[in-house]
C-alpha cells in the first residue's frame, strides 16, 4: 500500500494476481506416480526355464543345432518352456535388471516375448559388456551369443530397428563399434542408420554373400572376422 500508494483493497488484489499457482501434494503424486523406465520380472521363473533347457533333450538339441555351448546356456540363463515349446533368451536393462525375455519356437519361427518387453530401451548383452572400449552389433541374441563363444564382446538389437535409445547407448558406452549387419535389405537399412548416426564410432562389417548371418556361420569363420577386420583397418592407417 506503502510503495503502490493502493488501497488495502487494491494492494490484496495486485498480491492476488502476482502468486503462482502450486500445490506440493500434486507435485509429489507426479513424481510418485511416474512411470520407471524398467520393471523387474520375475527371477524365479527364468531360474525355472533355465533349469527345463539343462534338463530337456529337445531344448538341448535346438540349442547345440543352434551351435550354441552349455557353459552359454548357463551363462546367460537360456530357457525352455515346455508348455509352448519356446525356448527362452532373458533381457536386462543396461545396469543388469532382468526385465523379461525373448521367446522362439523351437519348430518355425515364431516370436512370443513377455508382455511389455522394453527391448527398444536397452540392448541384449550390454550389461555384460559396457565395459568393454569395442563392441559387435548384430540383431539377433543368438548372433550375439556366437560372437561371446568366440570372445568378441557383442550387444544385439533385438531386430532391424534400431531405436534413438539404443543409439544412444552405444554412444554412451562405446567407442569403437562395429556392426555386423544380416545380409539382408533390413540389416543393410540397420547398418546405414548407425553410420549415419554415429559416423565417427561406426565401422560396417560385411559378411561373405553365402552367409545370411552369424548364425550360419561356424566358430573358425567368425573369430577370423576379427582378424580380418583388424588387418584391414592397419592397412587403411598405414
Amino acid at each position: 500500500m506503502h510503495q503502490t500508494k493502493k488501497t488495502y483493497f487494491e494492494a490484496i488484489r495486485f498480491v492476488k494476481s502476482m502468486e503462482i499457482e502450486s500445490s506440493l501434494e500434486e507435485e509429489v503424486s507426479d513424481r510418485l506416480n511416474k512411470r520407471p523406465d524398467f520393471v523387474p520380472f520375475d527371477e524365479l521363473l527364468v531360474k525355472r526355464l533355465a533349469t527345463t533347457a539343462l534338463e530337456s533333450p529337445r531344448a538341448k538339441t535346438y540349442y547345440l543345432g543352434r551351435k550354441i555351448t552349455e557353459e552359454s546356456l548357463k551363462k546367460f540363463d537360456l530357457g525352455y518352456s515346455e508348455s509352448q515349446d519356446m525356448v527362452t533368451i532373458p533381457v536386462h536393462s543396461p545396469d543388469g535388471m532382468l526385465v523379461g525375455f525373448v521367446g522362439r519356437s523351437v519348430e518355425g519361427k515364431e516370436f512370443k516375448n513377455t508382455p511389455k518387453l522394453p527391448k527398444g530401451k536397452t540392448l541384449f548383452n550390454l550389461n555384460r559388456v559396457k565395459a568393454s572400449r569395442k563392441v559387435y552389433v548384430v540383431e539377433s541374441s543368438f548372433d550375439a551369443i556366437r560372437l561371446d563363444q568366440c570372445g568378441m564382446p557383442a550387444v544385439a538389437t533385438l531386430g532391424s530397428n534400431v531405436s534413438n535409445i539404443q543409439t544412444e547407448l552405444l554412444n554412451k558406452y562405446f567407442n569403437d563399434i562395429i556392426v555386423i549387419a544380416d545380409n539382408d535389405d533390413a540389416g543393410n537399412s540397420m547398418a546405414k542408420r548407425l553410420q549415419e548416426k554415429l559416423s565417427a564410432k561406426v565401422s560396417v562389417l560385411h559378411l561373405e554373400t553365402k552367409y545370411k548371418d552369424i548364425g550360419d556361420m561356424d566358430d573358425v569363420d567368425i573369430k577370423a572376422l576379427s582378424f580380418d577386420f583388424a588387418d584391414s583397418i592397419s592397412s587403411i592407417l598405414k
